[in-house]
């Protein structure tokens, strides 16, 4: 080979490729290769051609080896990475994944085949989807073709379930649009009569062809050569249903059609016809027998008339070809029609050969059902097809399509920085004049500005108003009744009125009587108008009221000299801030308090802050004997243990 201008030997870089290639297989990395290309001397137009003839060159000494699957597989992983790591041309995992199955037998091209099953994924990508599927398509259909349709009906089965899963569902290579038929699928069987033999005697006898010796096999319709004959050229008639627009093929296949339903109603099976001797019960466990092909031979047609699985297939057969001669078909001519009496007489024929189906053992009716709704999703595939195979996906609207050809939004981020962090443009004046008004959001949230709640001297003006006799307003038309002005009154006193939150003695009263209390207690702090002037026509009623209320909003002093001499009463509040002062000495104040080693040791396991600890322990100490456990007993355990500060803490206050 004539060596490249840059002086690149071709050969020589083949054969150093390859040794390389060979020591990544052994080490199933891509590693040591990367390095290697890298400081070779060549374009990389060169070594990419090289690269690709040198997985090919190492893929042939593998095979030449006898290797097994697994080492294939590797193989052909390390293509798919030096694709990825773009080492080489994507069509080389394809190229290698074909000659491997080009040599290796039909038992190792099955384990074989999940390679590329659990690499769909990758064969979708966009690296390698556009090289790689035809590849692909070729090389199953190729696999298709060694294949047995009777004996690796299940490795045919994953070859079709792999094709749809890698192309979409819009595709519409595997469509047959066109409607054309398989006319190579051709039945042959014996179309000559048979001839009749002498034998010594001189006596004639037909030829032993049509009827077997067995008696339990005998019909009531003769099985006879001419039978025979109708049967199996309805198989012509099948393969190419367009026959049956002439009107002389048309009257051959309906005088068959009628003789084989005729044969078919006269011998009835049953579960015990079908087979005399009770089939054993694990037999039933099998699968049901598949064939291909029918078996022909006139010896064999009276056995298949009483098989229930054959009368099916066949019955099967003759509704699909009605469905085709009837349905509209886009592909089919003008003289594709068929006339009134044809329709009619295909229509007896459906509801007769469905009565035939529900007929035939085992679950005829089961089975009817599920041809039924199989041929019904048939008429939608076809209808679909006739609408010129549209896409499944919907269509972008012309409204859709303007928005998606409008500018593209930009970002706030973008916004600011094109500002200089002074302004950020929101896409609306209103917008921005908003957002802008104050740089810090939580500034904002805090200004007076954003405070809405009115004073009490405002929300309860009119109410005051209406609660003095001299404005003679009516009860039923006072603020008070009004539920919305309840609820609002009550929310706005927790909010504003230090009176809301007292301690009272007073059993509780209707929300009216409430708020008309209040009413007359903001009326007395109101600057601008005496408590004289709040003379209501309830004063009476609600002096004691009044009373009690003043006795409860006593001053804070009051209440500590009450305090002083009280003892304070254990909850859950102070228990927390004595185990916060406790901290690390909770030990000391449970052996004092007297709870065992094994608790102690227990609640040091758990995985909780010394607060926590001390916290839980003086709640269980304190639950279990309320009487006797109190603050008094408390400050004795913290004094003893030397928490003099922490004991102080819980007399009353000073």
């Amino acid at each position: 080979m004539m060596a490249a201008p840059t002086g690149f030997d071709f050969c020589v870089a083949r054969n150093a490729f390859n040794k390389v290639i060979h020591q990544v297989v052994d080490e199933n990395s891509l590693e040591p290769y990367k390095k290697f290309i890298d400081s070779f001397p060549a374009s990389e137009g060169e070594k990419r051609v090289t690269i690709d003839q040198s997985f090919r060159d190492v893929l042939r000494d593998l095979t030449s080896s006898n290797n097994g699957c697994e080492v294939y597989r590797k193989f052909i992983c390390l293509t798919i990475d030096a694709v990825t790591a773009d080492l080489c041309t994507p069509t080389i995992p394809f190229m290698c994944i074909t000659d491997v199955f080009d040599v290796i037998p039909i038992d190792q091209c099955e384990d074989m085949f999940g390679l590329v099953e659990d690499k769909v994924k990758v064969w979708k990508s966009q690296i390698f989807y556009d090289t790689g599927k035809n590849f692909l398509l070729r090389m199953c259909n190729d696999l298709l073709r060694r294949l047995s349709k009777s004996q690796n009906t299940v490795f045919c089965g994953r070859i079709q379930l792999f094709l749809s899963r890698l192309f979409p569902l819009a595709e519409k290579s595997a469509l047959n649009l066109m409607s054309q038929f398989n006319l190579e699928n051709v039945t042959l069987y014996n179309q000559a009569k048979p001839e009749q033999t002498v034998d010594k005697d001189g006596e004639k006898k037909e030829a032993e062809t049509m009827e077997t010796e067995d008696e339990e096999h005998k019909t009531e319709t003769p099985i006879d050569y001419s039978l025979y004959r109708k049967f199996w050229a309805l198989q012509d008639f099948f393969r190419k249903p367009s026959q049956c627009y002439e009107k002389k093929l048309w009257s051959t296949f309906l005088t068959n059609s009628d003789s084989v339903f005729e044969a078919f109603a006269s011998s009835k099976l049953d579960d015990m016809k079908s087979s005399k001797k009770k089939v054993d019960q694990r037999r039933n466990l099998e699968p049901d027998a598949f064939f291909a092909k029918y078996l022909t031979s006139e010896k064999l047609l009276n056995l298949q008339l009483n098989d229930s699985n054959f009368r099916r297939y066949v019955l099967v057969q003759f509704l699909i070809i009605f469905q085709y001669l009837s349905a509209p078909v886009k592909f089919k001519g003008q003289a594709h029609t068929l006339s009134d009496e044809q329709c009619n007489w295909i229509k007896s024929s459906s509801e007769r050969i469905y009565q035939l189906i529900k007929e035939t053992p085992p679950d005829g009716e089961q089975f009817a059902k599920t041809v039924e709704h199989i041929l019904e999703r048939e008429e939608h595939w076809n209808r679909w097809k006739n609408d010129g195979c549209p896409d499944f996906e919907k269509k972008l609207t012309d409204d859709a399509k303007k928005q998606q050809r409008r500018a593209k939004r930009r970002r706030i981020g973008d916004d600011l920085q094109a500002s200089g962090g002074k302004v950020i443009k929101m896409g609306h004046p209103e917008l921005t004049r908003l957002w802008n008004l104050n740089p810090n959001n939580m500034n904002a949230c805090k200004s007076d500005d954003r405070v809405f709640l009115p004073t009490l001297e405002d929300f309860f003006q009119e109410a005051i108003e209406q609660n003095d006799p001299e404005a003679q307003v009516e009860e039923e038309y006072k603020l008070t009744n009004d539920q919305t002005f309840q609820w609002k009154a009550l929310r706005l006193l927790a909010r504003r009125s230090p009176q809301f939150f007292t301690n009272s003695a007073t059993p509780a009263q209707d929300l009216k009587s409430y708020l008309n209390g209040m009413l007359s207690k903001i009326a007395k702090q109101l600057p601008n108008q005496q408590s004289e002037e709040m003379k209501t026509d309830v004063e009476d009623e609600e002096g004691i009221k009044e009373s009690q209320d003043d006795e409860d909003m006593k001053s804070t002093e009051q209440v500590k000299e009450e305090m002083e001499s009280k003892e304070i009463v254990l909850n859950k509040h102070i228990i927390r801030c004595v185990a916060e002062k406790v901290g690390k000495d909770w030990k000391k104040v449970a052996v004092e308090l007297g709870f065992p080693e094994d608790d102690i040791a227990f609640f040091e396991s758990e995985d909780l802050t010394d607060a926590d600890t001390g916290a839980k322990i003086l709640t269980i100490w304190m639950e279990e004997d309320p009487d006797k456990h109190s603050a008094a007993a408390l400050r004795v355990a913290l004094t003893e243990v030397g928490l003099q500060d922490v004991a102080n803490s819980l007399t009353g206050p000073s």
